[in-house]
Protein backbone atom coordinates (compact mmCIF):
# COMPACT_ATOMS: atom_id res chain seq x y z
CA UNK A 1 0.00 0.00 0.00
CA UNK A 2 1.14 3.75 -0.90
CA UNK A 3 1.91 6.40 1.52
CA UNK A 4 -0.90 8.31 0.16
CA UNK A 5 -3.59 5.40 0.28
CA UNK A 6 -2.26 4.48 3.32
CA UNK A 7 -2.81 7.96 5.01
CA UNK A 8 -6.20 8.57 3.29
CA UNK A 9 -7.29 4.60 4.65
CA UNK A 10 -6.69 6.05 8.24
CA UNK A 11 -8.50 9.24 7.08
CA UNK A 12 -11.56 7.25 6.39
CA UNK A 13 -11.49 4.91 9.34
CA UNK A 14 -11.80 8.20 11.47
CA UNK A 15 -14.73 9.49 9.89
CA UNK A 16 -16.15 6.38 10.36
CA UNK A 17 -15.19 6.13 14.15
CA UNK A 18 -16.03 9.85 14.91
CA UNK A 19 -19.59 9.21 12.96
CA UNK A 20 -19.96 6.52 15.10
CA UNK A 21 -19.87 8.33 18.50
CA UNK A 22 -22.01 10.76 16.97
CA UNK A 23 -24.69 8.37 16.29
CA UNK A 24 -23.90 6.89 19.72
CA UNK A 25 -24.68 10.64 20.87
CA UNK A 26 -27.71 11.43 19.02
CA UNK A 27 -29.53 8.71 18.09
CA UNK A 28 -28.62 6.31 21.20
CA UNK A 29 -28.79 9.24 24.01
CA UNK A 30 -24.87 8.73 25.12
CA UNK A 31 -23.73 11.39 26.05
CA UNK A 32 -19.65 11.60 25.52
CA UNK A 33 -18.03 12.97 28.99
CA UNK A 34 -15.23 15.53 29.17
CA UNK A 35 -12.25 12.93 28.61
CA UNK A 36 -14.55 11.23 25.43
CA UNK A 37 -15.06 14.74 24.17
CA UNK A 38 -10.93 15.47 24.08
CA UNK A 39 -10.70 11.86 22.61
CA UNK A 40 -13.20 12.62 20.01
CA UNK A 41 -11.04 15.68 19.10
CA UNK A 42 -8.02 14.00 19.26
CA UNK A 43 -9.44 11.87 16.22
CA UNK A 44 -10.58 14.91 14.43
CA UNK A 45 -7.11 16.51 14.86
CA UNK A 46 -5.69 12.79 13.19
CA UNK A 47 -8.34 12.68 10.60
CA UNK A 48 -7.55 16.61 9.40
CA UNK A 49 -3.70 15.18 9.78
CA UNK A 50 -4.15 11.99 7.32
CA UNK A 51 -5.93 14.30 5.19
CA UNK A 52 -3.30 16.18 5.15
CA UNK A 53 -0.93 13.33 4.75
CA UNK A 54 -3.17 12.32 1.31
CA UNK A 55 -2.49 15.32 -0.05
CA UNK A 56 1.47 16.29 0.82
CA UNK A 57 2.54 13.27 1.07
CA UNK A 58 4.80 13.54 -1.88
CA UNK A 59 6.76 16.67 0.30
CA UNK A 60 9.48 15.53 2.18
CA UNK A 61 8.96 17.95 5.04
CA UNK A 62 5.27 17.91 5.13
CA UNK A 63 5.10 14.56 5.30
CA UNK A 64 7.63 14.49 8.17
CA UNK A 65 5.93 16.93 9.88
CA UNK A 66 2.60 15.51 9.57
CA UNK A 67 3.99 12.18 11.06
CA UNK A 68 5.84 13.66 13.94
CA UNK A 69 2.37 15.40 14.75
CA UNK A 70 0.64 12.46 14.31
CA UNK A 71 2.62 10.52 16.86
CA UNK A 72 2.02 13.36 19.41
CA UNK A 73 -1.74 13.36 18.48
CA UNK A 74 -1.89 9.46 18.65
CA UNK A 75 0.22 9.57 22.47
CA UNK A 76 -2.45 12.28 23.29
CA UNK A 77 -5.37 10.10 22.39
CA UNK A 78 -3.60 6.95 24.47
CA UNK A 79 -3.20 9.04 27.47
CA UNK A 80 -6.48 10.41 27.51
CA UNK A 81 -8.02 6.72 26.95
CA UNK A 82 -5.68 5.17 29.62
CA UNK A 83 -6.76 7.96 32.22
CA UNK A 84 -10.69 7.02 31.72
CA UNK A 85 -9.57 3.22 31.11
CA UNK A 86 -8.16 3.36 34.64
CA UNK A 87 -10.97 5.78 35.99
CA UNK A 88 -13.70 3.00 35.36
CA UNK A 89 -11.51 0.27 36.77
CA UNK A 90 -9.95 1.86 39.30
CA UNK A 91 -11.87 5.21 40.93
CA UNK A 92 -12.26 5.57 43.92
CA UNK A 93 -16.45 5.50 44.68
CA UNK A 94 -16.10 9.32 46.05
CA UNK A 95 -16.30 10.47 42.32
CA UNK A 96 -19.89 10.16 41.81
CA UNK A 97 -21.18 13.67 41.67
CA UNK A 98 -22.02 14.41 37.92
CA UNK A 99 -20.13 16.78 36.35
CA UNK A 100 -20.69 19.63 33.68
CA UNK A 101 -20.09 19.60 30.43
CA UNK A 102 -16.48 20.56 28.76
CA UNK A 103 -17.91 23.61 26.91
CA UNK A 104 -18.60 24.86 30.22
CA UNK A 105 -15.77 24.23 32.71
CA UNK A 106 -13.98 26.13 29.09
CA UNK A 107 -16.55 29.12 29.74
CA UNK A 108 -16.34 29.62 33.47
CA UNK A 109 -12.94 28.14 34.37
CA UNK A 110 -9.12 28.78 33.62
CA UNK A 111 -7.63 26.19 31.77
CA UNK A 112 -5.66 24.67 34.15
CA UNK A 113 -8.67 24.42 36.58
CA UNK A 114 -10.18 22.82 33.68
CA UNK A 115 -7.65 20.29 32.90
CA UNK A 116 -7.37 19.38 36.73
CA UNK A 117 -11.21 18.70 36.91
CA UNK A 118 -11.09 16.39 33.65
CA UNK A 119 -8.06 14.12 34.70
CA UNK A 120 -9.93 14.15 38.24
CA UNK A 121 -13.02 12.42 37.03
CA UNK A 122 -16.72 12.70 36.99
CA UNK A 123 -19.52 9.80 37.70
CA UNK A 124 -19.85 10.23 33.62
CA UNK A 125 -15.88 9.50 33.23
CA UNK A 126 -16.37 6.09 35.42
CA UNK A 127 -19.13 4.30 33.69
CA UNK A 128 -18.25 1.90 31.20
CA UNK A 129 -21.42 2.32 29.43
CA UNK A 130 -21.63 1.32 25.72
CA UNK A 131 -19.72 -1.93 24.89
CA UNK A 132 -18.66 -3.85 21.47
CA UNK A 133 -17.04 -7.46 21.63
CA UNK A 134 -16.56 -7.13 25.51
CA UNK A 135 -14.68 -3.51 25.45
CA UNK A 136 -16.09 -0.07 25.81
CA UNK A 137 -15.45 3.15 23.94
CA UNK A 138 -12.70 4.29 25.96
CA UNK A 139 -10.95 0.78 25.72
CA UNK A 140 -11.54 0.89 21.54
CA UNK A 141 -10.34 4.42 21.68
CA UNK A 142 -7.14 3.12 23.41
CA UNK A 143 -6.58 -0.13 20.47
CA UNK A 144 -7.86 2.87 17.78
CA UNK A 145 -5.08 5.25 19.13
CA UNK A 146 -2.48 2.57 19.50
CA UNK A 147 -3.02 1.34 15.95
CA UNK A 148 -2.63 4.98 14.36
CA UNK A 149 0.47 5.23 16.51
CA UNK A 150 1.49 2.19 15.06
CA UNK A 151 0.43 2.89 11.20
CA UNK A 152 2.36 6.44 11.70
CA UNK A 153 5.77 4.99 12.76
CA UNK A 154 5.26 2.74 9.80
CA UNK A 155 4.83 5.45 7.21
CA UNK A 156 7.71 7.45 9.17
CA UNK A 157 10.07 4.20 8.47
CA UNK A 158 8.41 4.25 4.94
CA UNK A 159 9.50 7.47 4.07
CA UNK A 160 13.20 7.34 4.53
CA UNK A 161 13.80 4.43 2.55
Amino acid sequence: MSIRSTYFFGFIIICGLLLTSLYLQFFEGIIPCPLCTLQRLSFGLLGILFLFGTLLHSKRFGRLLINFLSILTSLLGIGLAVRQIWLQHFAANGSSECGVSLQYMIQVLPLNEVLQKIFAGSAECTQRGWEFLSFNMAEWALIWFTLFLIMTAYLLVKGKK
